[in-house]
């Protein structure tokens, strides 16, 4: 079976918008004068570390669907990885034999975080999120779970 894919495109839109928001942030930030504990944030009037961490959490979760379906795939069959199509990132794991409990939690908090900061409930929110923590966790996350699935086929 042929299979296509943007798979790569998407973990690298993604981990290039972190990357971006990263050096925006950067620049952002500077020291305080004589030597002061702490720093300066510059605000961005045009929120683009902001922006860019949405769209890597964005893709990062395009990333994943991807990832696990192709890998599911490949182990289940198509007619089996169909029937959990539709379940959390977390139930796909548990069946691709990945049970590890801290990567469960962290995925379902990625689940939770992506749908709160790409669908925004103001008033239906969990917790406060930061989009650039988030982010950074989001492609911590798909690296492991890559690497946990890559290594273990």
């Amino acid at each position: 079976m042929i299979m296509a894919s943007n798979l790569q495109i998407y973990l690298s839109i993604a981990k290039d918008s972190l990357a971006k928001s990263d050096r925006i942030s950067a620049a952002q930030t500077r020291p305080k004068p004589n030597g002061e504990k702490g720093s300066i944030i510059t605000y961005d009037f045009k929120h683009k570390s902001f922006k860019h961490s949405l769209v890597a959490i964005v893709f990062a979760g395009i990333y994943l669907e991807a990832f696990l379906y192709i890998k599911g795939v490949k182990l289940l069959g198509k007619a089996a990885y169909d029937k959990i199509d539709f379940k959390t990132y977390e139930e796909k794991l548990k069946v691709l034999k990945i049970t590890d409990p801290h990567l469960l939690d962290t995925c379902k908090r990625f689940r939770i975080a992506r749908k709160e900061l790409v669908h925004d409930k103001p008033f239906q929110q969990s917790e406060v999120r930061f989009a650039q923590i988030e982010a950074r966790k989001a492609i911590d996350l798909i690296d492991r779970i890559t690497h946990l699935l890559t290594d273990n086929p």
